[in-house]
């Protein structure tokens, strides 16, 4: 046969093409390698990796640089155990070996890898690895399964029996062993025999009806009483439960069985069975006792319900009048000054020094019940007491403002007689803290020791520093008190005015020290009279600090005021108009917002305030500063001043208002400026 010819140009198209096929070839066995889903590493003749697939970088990559070219006996860096012997053994005596390593995971995490080491015939070593970590771990807890079932088998509480399919005993536990006085027991038969098992009412069973017998055809019997005979000749009742067991194919190949000693129980529930009848016989006599009895019951206890609630309301009731009265006697401590003052400024209204002398004692009472109600708020709303830094004040003269304001009302107070003073003021102590408070909480001191000296006596008010501290004393020659009445003396609602005292007096003064940061001191003696001392950490603030400074000539400002209260937005004008400012006001926040529309550039300062019929101010604070930035905003409120109330306004200002400071924040030269 003639062969085909083959031209030059043919024959390169078949080298190509068996090239091509080669290469295809190649690159599908390269494709395989990278699939293959064990890790799979080559070393050369010179024990060097020669290539890798994925999932031996994978197992590796973590630990080791990307272009990292081995020997075989640094292979594993994270592989927990030395893999030496093994591979050795695989390329001096071409041995093939297994082994399971614990390998350390990237996340720290442990994983457990069967490495076979296969050496290669022209020279070389292949290493294959399988992850393994979930079948060691099934392996394990398998094992640790079996050591605990074995344990539980034999400290199991009852006789456990296990029988092949023939019926003849495969295991035993202790007390199974135990039952017939060491007898060897090897088949169900003669279990059987040894036990002549009967029934709780006496029938005798036979060998096919034993519950072991029954689980050997495919029954599962839970529970049923026998009554058997042991080798002592005693009888006891055991409640026997057995079952089938399967292979993994389904075929029967054994049975369990379980008995458990009863004869006690047997015996308990004979004898509760007759006290139940007995009972029973019992019940039926006293049942109609026993109702009639739960009735009176369940009308006296709604009774005591009833009276527990009517008591509680009456205590809430008192406490809510006791606070109430003692809102209403710092009120009138603050007021009985403003009106003793009003009348004095009447009857000598031709005499400027005493007008600003009386102005300034109405001014300070009026701060002092300003205090009382911002306090009250701050209960309702459980709100913290905050001291900015630069509220100071000297403690010598807010005491001189307190006897300055009380000395008309001393001998009504004590009910004639006279009150003879005794006083070390030491200016220039300066505390932080609120004016007001201070100067209420002395207001409370004073009035009580004067109470406490009936017809007259020593009055005694020292301030003075010690170890870093100002101290004021207030002391009386009254009465004193027993150490009874001084331990309780700073409890709420507690007097000894009888209907005259509310108790709140020494409380109130006890809570304004504390949220001043100092502490309350009580010396008294029955008859001799009593020291109330009153502890304040001293601030570094000079006394000039505190002085009252007038304002500043300044540059007259276009004002817009927003307030609804008629006589409020007068007095705010009257204020600012005096210190020559252009002040226009209006009631409400659409008549404001209209206003800065209408002529945006015509103001340089919005003051609102906070409780608006139409909205709060400070929503008109955030939008104002939003739509014309080169407004100055400030906010008035009659609550106390937080974070919040300066959020979104340059300054804030606390009802009643100070009029040096609301000129001093229109000026713009307050230190105290949120939003500055």
């Amino acid at each position: 046969m003639a062969l085909p010819r083959t031209t030059p140009g043919s024959m390169d198209a078949v080298l190509d093409t068996d090239e091509s096929a080669a290469v295809a070839a190649a690159e599908r066995l390269e494709g395989i390698f990278e699939a293959l889903p064990l890790a799979v590493a080559e070393f050369g003749p010179a024990l060097l990796l020669a290539r890798a697939n994925a999932r031996y970088r994978a197992l590796v990559g973590a630990f080791v640089p990307r272009q990292w070219r081995p020997t075989a006996y640094d292979a594993f860096p994270n592989a927990l155990a030395d893999l030496s012997e093994e591979i050795d053994a695989a390329v001096e005596r071409a041995q093939s070996r297994t082994r399971r390593v614990a390998f350390r995971a990237a996340g720290g995490t442990l994983q457990m890898v069967e490495l076979t080491f296969v050496p290669i015939p022209s020279g070389g070593l292949l290493i294959v690895g399988t992850e393994v970590t979930e079948l060691e771990a099934l392996r394990q807890a398998l094992a640790r399964s079996v050591a605990q079932l074995e344990a539980i088998f034999d400290v199991i509480p009852e006789a456990v029996r296990v029988f092949d399919a023939q019926g003849a005993v495969v295991r035993r536990n202790p007390l199974a062993a135990g039952e017939h006085a060491g007898v060897p027991i090897e088949s169900l038969r003669e279990l059987w025999r040894l036990d002549l098992p009967r029934r709780s009412d006496g029938a005798s069973i036979f060998v096919h009806e034993h519950p072991a017998a029954r689980a050997l055809r495919g029954d599962t019997v839970r529970g049923e009483t026998l009554v058997v005979r042991r080798a002592d000749g005693d009888e006891k009742v055991v409640e026997v439960s057995a079952a089938p067991l399967p292979d993994a194919a389904g075929a029967l190949v054994g049975a369990v069985v379980v008995e458990r000693d009863v004869t006690e129980r047997a015996r308990l529930a004979t004898r509760l069975a007759a006290e139940v009848q007995r009972a029973n016989e019992l019940y039926a006599v006293v049942s109609t006792e026993a109702e009639r009895l739960e009735a009176q019951v369940r009308e006296r206890t709604a009774e005591v319900a009833r009276l527990e609630e009517t008591r509680a309301r009456e205590r809430r009731l008192a406490a809510v009048g006791q606070l109430a009265a003692g809102v209403m006697h710092d009120v009138n401590n603050a007021l009985n000054p403003i009106v003793a003052a009003a009348h004095l400024l009447q009857l000598h209204a031709d005499k400027p020094e005493k007008v600003r002398d009386y102005a300034q004692r109405i001014a300070r009472a009026a701060e002092t019940g300003a205090a009382t109600a911002s306090r009250v708020g701050r209960f309702l709303r459980m709100d913290p007491h905050t001291l900015s830094p630069d509220a100071t004040l000297d403690l010598a003269q807010v005491t001189d403002e307190v006897i300055a304001i009380t000395r008309p009302i001393w001998a009504e107070r004590v009910g004639g007689g006279v009150v003879r003073l005794q006083r070390l003021l030491v200016p220039g102590l300066v505390i932080n803290g609120l004016a007001g408070e201070i100067r209420e909480a002395l207001l409370n001191l004073v009035q009580n020791a004067l109470d406490a000296m009936r017809g007259g006596g020593t009055l005694t008010v020292v301030v003075r520093a010690e170890g870093g501290e100002a101290i004021v004393e207030v002391r009386d020659s009254g009465t004193g008190m027993t150490p009874e009445v001084r331990e309780r003396a700073l409890e709420p609602f507690f007097t000894t005015k009888g209907a005259n005292g509310t108790g709140l007096g020494l409380s109130e003064v006890y809570g304004v020290v504390r949220r001043h940061q100092g502490r309350m001191e009580i010396d008294s003696t029955l008859g001799a009279g009593t020291t109330v001392r009153l502890v304040f950490p001293l601030s570094a603030a000079s006394a000039a600090s505190v002085a009252p400074r007038a304002p500043q000539v300044t540059t007259p400002r276009r004002v817009l005021v927003v307030e609804d209260n008629a006589d409020g937005r007068e007095l705010l004008r009257a204020v600012l108009e005096e210190e020559g400012h252009q002040v226009t006001d209006v009631a409400t926040i659409a008549a404001a917002e209209g206003m800065l529309a209408r002529v945006p550039h015509a103001y340089d300062v919005v003051l609102t305030d906070v409780g608006l019929p139409d909205g709060s101010g400070t929503d008109l604070a955030a939008r104002v500063r939003s739509r014309y930035p080169a407004l100055r905003v400030g906010v008035i409120t009659g609550w106390e001043l937080t974070p919040d109330t300066l959020a979104d306004a340059h300054f804030a200002l606390r009802k009643p208002v100070d009029a040096i400071a609301l000129l001093h924040h229109v000026a713009g030269r307050s230190n105290g400026d949120a939003g500055d």
